[in-house]
């Protein structure tokens, strides 16, 4: 069934940031006809077939859920996208005058959208791949400055630090054009915290407040506000992502429990 009213959402208070999830493989047509003319035009450009499903799903999980919020239907919502570096419609999405501040991730089963009022959000998930080598990569991600644990050598431990990386870079709107080694975060075993940000990314660190998300096993996320002060994070999931139905916490494999 097409969504021509907005779905239920719960209350988004000004301290509160909610994670939406879904599972891109429930695509179906009806998420396809909630994309705009130039998204719908970005999906043949993708040349597999499960990032179509994600990129799809994303966009049809944001409108969906902006929707609830903004008490419109799905389709009227305006998603717009700025590169700095081109003038295609990719990028951080933005929906503007609406005051919701949003982010999208998605790897593997996962798609995530994070929404909030408090200040730019970015969210990172990430599937946990034993084929990554932290002992290379580490040089290349952890600033000179930044203190190293055990955990940082781990395959969980160093998702763990990237995701918190890439969800405050993408709160920026920079994304991976600073690099990571730029960006100071708590260990892996600590609370998740900014300890420094520099580059062109450089901004007080006690402006951000981060956070990790349970995305399933095998798997790490991260979210990050600027300027929010003390937040709640909760959790939500849909089922599909056109779909008005929702539950609490992200998408489980069928026969485990929440």
């Amino acid at each position: 069934m097409l969504l021509d009213a907005p779905p239920a959402v719960p209350v988004l208070g000004p301290a509160d940031c909610h994670i939406w999830w879904t599972d891109p493989a429930t695509v179906t047509d009806d998420c396809l006809t909630l994309l705009d003319a130039a998204e719908q035009e970005r999906v043949p450009l993708l040349r597999r077939a499960e990032d179509r499903a994600r990129f799809i799903a994303g966009r049809a999980l944001l409108r969906t859920v902006a929707a609830g919020y903004l008490g419109l239907p799905p389709r009227r919502v305006d998603v717009v996208a700025h590169c700095p570096d081109c003038d295609r419609n990719h990028g951080k999405p933005e929906l503007p005058g609406t005051g919701l501040q949003v982010s999208v991730s998605h790897s593997g089963d996962r798609v995530a959208v994070a929404v909030t009022r408090a200040g730019a959000v970015g969210i990172d998930v990430e599937e946990i791949s034993t084929s990554v080598s932290p002992a290379e990569l580490l040089p290349h991600v952890i600033g000179p400055a930044e203190p190293r644990t055990p955990a940082h050598a781990t395959t969980s431990g160093f998702h763990r630090m990237w995701t918190r990386k890439e969800a405050v870079l993408k709160a920026t709107g920079l994304g991976l054009r600073v690099p990571l080694s730029e960006i100071g975060v708590s260990a892996p075993e600590e609370d998740p915290r900014v300890l420094f940000l520099g580059g062109p990314a450089a901004r007080p660190a006690e402006d951000f407040v981060l956070a990790d998300l349970d995305a399933g096993a095998g798997r790490a996320a991260a979210v990050a506000v600027i300027g929010g002060g003390p937040l709640t994070f909760t959790a939500h999931t849909r089922s599909h992502p056109s779909d008005a139905g929702f539950s609490p916490g992200p998408p489980r494999a069928p026969g485990t429990e929440r």
